[in-house]
């Protein structure tokens, strides 16, 4: 094709996202890498929210353009993630910015559905940083480190042994104007000291862990003295957790 009659087409693809509704600019986005190390048996979702400025946009930009969702599956070894979040984008003529970024670290202690459980981090996106906040290095990259634990307990539905999922330092304060071009490194490992879900439910012996009777009266706490009682897990019957016999 004559290149005299291709420069118009280009041109008229490059205004397309000013004058529509469509999301055509999203392709030309600010970006910034969001990457790091998840232990085994660990998966992570990256919902990024997103939102408009204009006065006049609200009504013209849907709750689904301004989500976009990044993920990683489970795998039964370590490994990365790495995902490539956009600061901004357009979607028409309105302008997409981000607010921040929700965080759902999957951790699975079983092979059973009901044995995969969850917690919440999050990346906010501010204009200035709180005090005390990290902030990217000279290279452009921000490390930090996130560690999860498990809080064991009986659940009430199985009579057996359940987990929670308790993840600290699964977050950030990132500075909009700092954000295109860099890198957040946020690198997750497991506490292996698993602890009760409930304090004073458990007793600990060196055998391990015992569940308590609770008080009369509804209380979680244990009786006292303590007046222990057997649990199933894995279809055996227990008294001690995690060896299950003494």
């Amino acid at each position: 094709m004559n290149r005299y009659l291709l420069r118009p087409l280009w041109l008229a693809l490059l205004a397309a996202p000013l004058g529509g509704c469509g999301t055509l600019g999203s392709l030309f986005a600010e970006r910034f890498t969001f990457e790091g190390e998840l232990p085994a048996d660990f998966a992570l979702r990256a919902q990024a929210h997103y939102y408009v400025a204009e006065s006049n946009c609200p009504g013209l930009v849907s709750r689904s353009q301004l989500t976009k969702s990044f993920e990683t599956a489970f795998h039964s070894e370590p490994h990365g993630y790495r995902f490539a979040i956009p600061v901004g984008y357009r979607v028409g003529i309105c302008q997409a910015r981000l607010a921040r970024v929700g965080l759902y670290i999957k951790g699975r202690y079983g092979d059973e559905r009901w044995q995969q459980t969850y917690d919440n981090g999050e990346l906010r996106v501010v204009d200035v940083l709180p005090e005390g906040a990290a902030t990217f290095q000279p290279d452009g990259h921000l490390n930090k480190q996130a560690v999860c634990g498990w809080l064991f307990q009986i659940s009430a539905l199985r009579y057996d042994i359940s987990k929670l999922l308790n993840c600290k330092g699964a977050g950030a304060y990132l500075r909009r104007e700092d954000l295109p071009g860099k890198t957040l490194r946020l690198d997750f490992s497991v506490d292996r000291q698993e602890k009760p879900s409930y304090r004073n439910s458990w007793i600990q012996f060196p055998e391990g862990w015992k569940p308590c009777l609770p008080k009369p009266g509804g209380w979680v706490s244990c009786q006292s003295p303590p007046v222990f009682k057997t649990f199933e897990m894995n279809g055996r019957e227990c008294t001690v957790y995690p060896n299950c016999t003494e």
